[in-house]
């Protein structure tokens, strides 16, 4: 888990993070970190932990709400599409943008995800200067949806 959930208080708008890939997540801290973005990071590794926190079970009842959420479709033990209908279910979720990611390039994968209400899909980039290009997409994302909690 990348930040402590224990006051459940967030100074600075939380993103969300569900992905396995432990390099994706910190080139994505870095991406944020370059537009100069306050921010807290909540790492979730697998889909177990990702749908605990979305239902409030267990380490997650105290958590906050996310400003914005950002899902990796390949997940260990639950994959994106659950983990998605399940925020999408959720009424302390409804209106929190997700933005999806996946190095699947599928164009029903893209189609699925925006009928489901992902506001952006992105393809896992593969060099250094397209993944920091993710961090003006969350910054972007932030500055449309505005923490209103």
């Amino acid at each position: 888990m990348g930040v402590c959930l224990k006051h459940g208080a967030f100074a600075a708008p939380l993103v969300l993070v569900i992905e396995d890939n432990i390099s994706d997540v910190f080139l994505l801290k870095r991406a944020l970190h370059k537009q100069n973005l306050r921010f807290e990071l909540l790492h979730l590794a697998n889909g177990d932990d990702a749908l605990a926190f979305i239902r409030g079970e267990g380490d997650f009842s105290q958590a906050p709400v996310p400003s914005v959420i950002l899902l990796d479709l390949n997940l260990p033990k639950h994959n994106g599409e659950t983990i998605l209908r399940e925020i999408r279910g959720t009424q302390h979720l409804i209106g929190i943008p997700v933005c999806a990611w996946s190095s699947s390039q599928s164009r029903l994968d893209q189609d699925l995800l925006i009928e489901l209400g992902v506001v952006r899909f992105v393809t896992k980039p593969s060099g250094l200067d397209q993944f920091m290009e993710i961090g003006k997409i969350i910054k972007d994302l932030l500055a449309v949806h505005p923490d209103e909690r």
